[in-house]
């Protein structure tokens, strides 16, 4: 719900008068400032999956929750932190072809440059949370965690588990909550 405040302002010029009142007060749809009464959004406790998470809040709790495998997470949640884990190494290798010339992509195996080395770290750094992320995602469509293990059989396990975490919320995912 939002309330509606009536301000004048000197850019209403000779005309303030007639504008006082309440229909003229319509004309002048520029001067209404439109107040929310309360905030458009609260982010719920972690322990509860956050649908339709912004980008912050899920890279926040996608760190914060580092190594929990119980609970749910929301799409958003998911997909804003695979975004995350594919343009990492994307931003390191332009950042590393603007600054050196170098567009070699950096593979992440070995340490021979430095970003090779930044996209190693950063892989190693985020295997356990991506894994948690991608285990409350089953979770939220009521799937045994165990469902993350299938996306390492190539190309079918793959398509599988893109399927299972697009899916939408199932409320019976509510059994893997913690606080129920």
């Amino acid at each position: 719900m939002q309330r509606t405040e009536w301000r004048l302002s000197a850019s209403c010029g000779p005309f303030a008068a007639e504008l006082a009142t309440p229909a003229g007060a319509l004309l002048a749809s520029v001067n209404i400032m439109t107040v929310p009464s309360r905030p458009t959004s609260v982010e719920p406790p972690l322990e509860l999956p956050y649908y339709r998470a912004p980008i912050i809040p899920a890279l926040r709790r996608f760190f914060v929750k580092y190594a929990t495998f119980s609970g749910r997470a929301g799409r958003a949640e998911y997909w804003w932190s695979a975004l995350l884990l594919f343009a990492f190494p994307l931003i390191v290798q332009l950042a590393n072809g603007l600054a050196t010339g170098d567009w070699r992509a950096p593979d992440g195996s070995t340490f021979t440059t430095a970003p090779d080395a930044i996209v190693l770290l950063f892989s190693l750094a985020t295997l356990i949370p991506s894994l948690a992320i991608g285990w409350r995602r089953m979770h939220d469509i009521d799937k045994s965690g165990l469902w993350v293990l299938f996306g390492f059989i190539p190309i079918v396990g793959w398509v599988v588990f893109l399927i299972f975490s697009l899916m939408p919320a199932i409320p019976e995912g509510q059994r893997f909550d913690r606080y129920r």
